[in-house]
């Protein structure tokens, strides 16, 4: 091909194809993008100021967290459990109230100790303290107990059967306690107590003893005396002076009544605990006083 062919056909194609391009329509331009082209050689991005404040996102620390799907997630609350009997672990809880005991001294266990006597009921009560965590709980008390017993046949197992006194008693006793107790919970409102109660009773009041003398009565009828030799001398001695309204003197003052008395008590029972700002419980033990029965009535703090 010689070389002006070669000129003529490639002005042709040239022309050809310029002619194809301007017959096609222009592509749209993507948004933002400015569609001029740039000058060869020069970079396109505009420089930054030296004096730019850098882009801050406001509230970026305050974004809601996102769930696995890309949708906030709601935030979660403390539970509250209002006045729910429910108890949490590791949290102590505070309790204040009343309890009420009645304490049985059955007869064989004054027989221990002396022949004659009986079988003597006492009522006692007052507040209490409670502090509770994880199942266990300490429980302070200062109660008052009335050991008041009629007039009853008694005499020391040592002594003669010429020794009978008859005793009446006046004496009462202000305990100050602490009950130990673990819980086997059933269900939040329902748990068996179990565990030991100790503490120190502070002992007041009069323990009167009169010599005695057989009544008609046969067998366990015994009468006071009068006075030294009245009105049966055999029995109604001069060797003491326990008549009319003789008052056995304390430990302090060398005689039997004592002035203090400990208090020693396995226990059970039960709880119930229906809400959280109240509590009540039935106590069953059995101690130095002898067995017991009693209620407990507590508001949660």
């Amino acid at each position: 091909m010689s070389p002006r062919f070669a000129l003529s056909f490639a002005l042709c194609a040239f022309m050809l194809r310029a002619g194809v391009a301007a017959a096609q329509p222009a592509d749209e331009a993507a948004p933002g993008v400015d569609p001029t082209p740039a000058a060869p050689g020069v970079d396109p991005t505009p420089e930054a100021s030296g004096d730019a404040e850098p882009e801050v996102v406001v509230g970026a620390s305050e974004a809601e967290p996102l769930d696995p799907q890309g949708n906030e997630a709601p935030l979660v609350e403390a539970p509250d459990h209002g006045d729910s009997a429910l108890e949490l672990p590791g949290k102590t809880y505070y309790f204040v109230g009343l309890r009420y005991r009645t304490i049985i001294i059955p007869k064989f266990m004054v027989n221990l100790f002396g022949d004659g006597g009986r079988t003597v009921v006492v009522h006692s009560g007052g507040p209490e303290f409670a502090i509770r965590k994880d199942g266990f709980e300490y429980n302070f008390g200062l109660w008052l107990a009335n050991y008041a017993m009629d007039d009853t046949p008694f005499k020391s197992t040592s002594d003669t059967e010429k020794a009978w006194e008859i005793v009446n008693s006046k004496l009462k006793a202000l305990y100050i306690t602490s009950d130990f107790l673990w819980s086997q919970e059933f269900t939040p409102a329902f748990s068996l107590n179990y565990g030991a109660g100790v503490g120190l009773g502070f002992m007041f009041g009069d323990l009167n003893r009169v010599q005695a003398y057989p009544g008609p009565g046969g067998s366990g009828d015994y009468q006071r005396c009068t006075g030294p030799g009245d009105p049966d001398p055999e029995f109604c001695g001069d060797d003491n002076d326990h008549y009319g309204s003789y008052s056995e003197p304390s430990w302090a003052d060398g005689g039997g009544k004592p002035i203090v008395f400990p208090w020693l008590a396995l226990q059970t029972g039960l709880r119930f605990k229906p809400a959280k700002s109240f509590v009540a419980r039935l106590d069953l033990g059995f101690g130095t006083s002898g067995f017991f029965v009693g209620l407990g009535a507590d508001y949660g703090l």
